[in-house]
């Protein structure tokens, strides 16, 4: 037989180094977060445009501080205000208050259980400032600062599921997001699940690939079979 010219005969060249054989799918196996998607270019600032339309705005934490401040605004004005007319409210007893503080020690064990509440509360108002909580929505990378796009958790989790059962031989799959890693585990009915795992680590990761979402999420597999 003989090569037709142009053509690469079986051994024209170097191909594709082999893929080193997967370990079996018997255990959990981590791949790194996948590359931007090369229709979607990564923008900074389309990027940090959808992370701020979708971050959590901590509305019951706010709600409770707004309240407690009003009202102890509202007690300190009406007491100043009755004050200055000469017909003190008295709705707070400062003037017991008064003796007490000016008549306690500040080592006193109830001034420093006082004192250790009001920081901590002060500190966890501090942190639930400062952390950053859950989204509401995952945003997807856009390339616009002004096309905004969201998709739910459940949703995103549910098309990462549906492309791990897409995979010949997986019976059940179901995906979890822990911070910015997606944990997928999945059950197969085959006795011989070598290299199924790093095959439904591939699947999921183009399917996060498709949906672009603007923070990188690494796929972890737990493969359960027979």
């Amino acid at each position: 037989m003989t090569a037709t010219p142009g053509a690469p005969g079986p051994a024209s060249g170097p191909g594709p180094a082999p893929r080193p054989p997967a370990a079996p799918g018997a255990e959990l196996t981590e791949q790194a977060p996948p590359p931007p998607p090369a229709g979607v270019q990564r923008n900074r600032a389309a990027d940090r445009a959808a992370s701020r339309a979708f971050r959590p705005r901590r509305v019951i934490p706010a709600v409770i501080t707004a309240a407690l401040m009003t009202v102890i605004g509202v007690l300190v004005a009406v007491e100043t205000v009755s004050a200055l007319l000469g017909r003190p409210v008295r709705w707070v007893p400062y003037d017991r208050m008064l003796s007490w503080a000016s008549s306690t020690p500040w080592n006193d064990p109830r001034v420093m259980v006082g004192a250790s509440v009001v920081t901590a509360l002060g500190l966890l108002l501090v942190l639930l400032a400062l952390v950053p909580g859950q989204p509401r929505l995952i945003p997807a990378r856009t390339g616009d600062p002004d096309l905004i796009i969201g998709m739910r958790r459940h949703g995103f989790t549910r098309a990462l599921a549906h492309a791990a059962r897409r995979v010949q031989g997986i019976d059940r799959a179901h995906v979890r997001l822990r911070g910015r890693t997606a944990q997928v585990t999945v059950d197969s009915h085959m006795w011989d699940v070598t290299g199924l795992a790093e095959a439904v680590r591939l699947a999921v990761t183009e399917r996060i690939t498709a949906l672009a979402p603007v923070d990188d999420y690494a796929v972890r597999v737990n493969l359960r079979g027979k």
